[in-house]
């Protein structure tokens, strides 16, 4: 009974209008990396996007992305496939209204594998897009990141807010 009433309590904060309010979601994303080397057929990622939105439009973001479709370049008359994994936290600012635009900036892990080799790296990431409020739950973003100097990335995501 005691798991039940705190099952019920939970549901009942989460669907509060204070949450509601403050921005709280989830969703996906899709996109295609963007790698700034000749003869690199570029792979393609899906991934996980979660975050915390203030009603003054500063919010912070977590999102994680792994490669679903491996692009392929030529080593030493080879075809290998290149892919590439990301996770980072982001501190987001959006404009109000229907339409609005999105900034982030934050810490960026990348993991990219050629072949059989890999490299990971930690650094600064930026990125900026354009949103639009399709309900109070739902919404739908584009944007591009900067993940280093020669890597970026395009995307379309969804989110659900709670």
């Amino acid at each position: 009974m005691r798991k039940i009433r705190v099952c019920i309590g939970l549901l009942a904060f989460l669907a509060s209008a204070g949450v509601i309010a403050e921005g709280a979601y989830w969703g996906s994303v899709a996109g295609m990396a963007d790698f700034d080397f000749k003869g690199v057929d570029n792979p393609l990622n899906l991934g996980l996007r979660a975050g915390y939105v203030r009603a003054s439009g500063f919010g912070v973001e977590v999102e994680y992305t792994s490669s679903v479709l491996s692009g392929e370049t030529e080593v030493y008359g080879r075809d290998v496939d290149v892919e590439l994994n990301t996770f980072a936290t982001y501190a987001t600012y959006r404009t109000e209204g229907d339409w609005y635009l999105k900034g982030r900036l934050g810490v960026l892990y990348e993991d990219v594998t050629v072949g059989s080799d890999s490299s990971d790296d930690l650094g600064i990431s930026l990125g900026a897009g354009i949103g639009y409020n399709l309900s109070d739950a739902y919404r739908l973003e584009f944007e591009y990141t900067v993940l280093e100097r020669d890597v970026s990335f395009w995307s379309g995501g969804f989110s659900l807010r709670f």
